[in-house]
């Protein structure tokens, strides 16, 4: 890992180098944005389908929805936070939870998917309503690659807010439709057969087992994947005698372990190698997905919830609810989303702030 990190570190040398000349923008040093016609091609032969104007509009009602439940839970999080029913570290941004809540390359991998996915369905679903894409580009974290962006062309600030709204829900629900794939993959994976190691022993266990042991049974039950783990520790009894039969190195040895009063045995487990990196990586692309699509939809501009929101009662007068869309309209206005906007990142940065002090 340190040796993958030393190598991104010296690219991003680089690039800070020739910046100027291949017109990278830098941001307090460690961010970057690098403009480039990379997926243009990719983005026209996709958006050239008009079905996909019907995804867009398809997906403006799940996204108000979503985005008032993002609102909602953004203002109770905070009076949590504050009241202290959440702990500080609630409030911290997640590029600080990188390496020690969340593993870095899992972390960074499943970030950059659903970035990368969020900005490509921008685009496609820009292009189907012939809005130009002016660039892509890649946002770089010191050197190594975040995700993918599109920058729309000006017309799109011009046109007719129900095709915003189509266009600013393309993002979000495209980080759901991944957020709905990977955690049933990732509950398929838990029946892949693996090693099952021992990470961290707490008691009872810990009097026995040791980190780095592989389980191969639990009484009579063999241990072949992390769901034959999981599906036998629901059977625990409080203080009932287990048999775990573990390789330790080239010996295999036997315990009989106690439960707790609890009806635990106090065994922190994971699948072995590459199966640990797919489940991680499948976990985190779950919840980045969810959060990038929730954050992205709160009614702050320039969040894509903004255009989504500013987009209500133009849709109702659009299926001839007249008197009830110049009523939302009243309410509904982009001069009262801006207040709710301040309002939102008013909230944010106070979280952040009180998480650190």
């Amino acid at each position: 890992m340190k040796i993958v990190a030393l190598i991104f570190i010296i690219i991003w040398v680089f690039l800070l180098a020739v910046r100027e000349k291949i017109n990278l923008k830098v941001y307090f040093g460690a961010f970057g944005i690098l403009r480039t016609k990379i997926g243009l091609n990719v983005i026209d032969k996709l958006g050239k389908y008009k079905f996909w104007r019907k995804i867009g509009y398809i997906s403006i009602p799940i996204c108000v929805l979503l985005g008032g439940y993002a609102l909602f839970n953004i203002i109770n999080m905070s009076i949590k936070l504050i009241s202290g029913e959440l702990p500080k570290s609630a409030g911290k941004p997640i590029i600080f939870l990188f390496g020690s809540v969340i593993p870095i390359l899992p972390g960074i991998i499943a970030l950059t998917i659903a970035i990368t996915a969020h900005e490509l369905f921008h685009g496609v679903i820009a292009r189907s309503f012939n809005i130009n894409v002016k660039s892509s580009g890649i946002l770089l974290m010191l050197g190594f690659p975040l995700g993918f962006f599109v920058e729309l062309d000006e017309k799109f600030k011009t046109t007719e807010k129900k095709v915003r709204a189509a266009i600013a829900s393309a993002g979000p629900m495209a980080n759901l439709i991944l957020c709905v794939i990977s955690l049933p993959l990732m509950y398929l994976s838990y029946s892949i057969p693996s090693e099952i190691v021992v990470i961290k022993t707490y008691e009872p266990a810990s009097k026995y087992l040791k980190s780095g042991d592989i389980i191969l049974r639990i009484n009579d039950y063999n241990i072949k994947s992390i769901a034959d783990f999981k599906n036998f520790a629901k059977e625990i009894k409080p203080n009932k005698v287990y048999r775990i039969e573990v390789l330790r190195g080239n010996k295999v040895i036997s315990y009989n372990i106690k439960s707790s009063n609890e009806g635990k045995l106090g065994l922190l487990v994971s699948p072995s190698g590459s199966l640990a990196f797919l489940i991680n990586t499948l976990y985190w692309s779950y919840l980045f997905n969810l959060l990038l699509a929730l954050f992205n939809l709160l009614p702050a501009f320039p969040l894509d919830g903004f255009y989504v929101f500013s987009s209500i009662p133009e849709i109702f007068k659009s299926i001839r609810l007249y008197k009830f869309g110049n009523f939302l309209e009243v309410i509904v206005n982009e001069k009262t989303l801006r207040s709710i906007s301040l309002l939102i990142w008013w909230i944010i940065l106070g979280a952040i702030i009180y998480s650190m002090w």
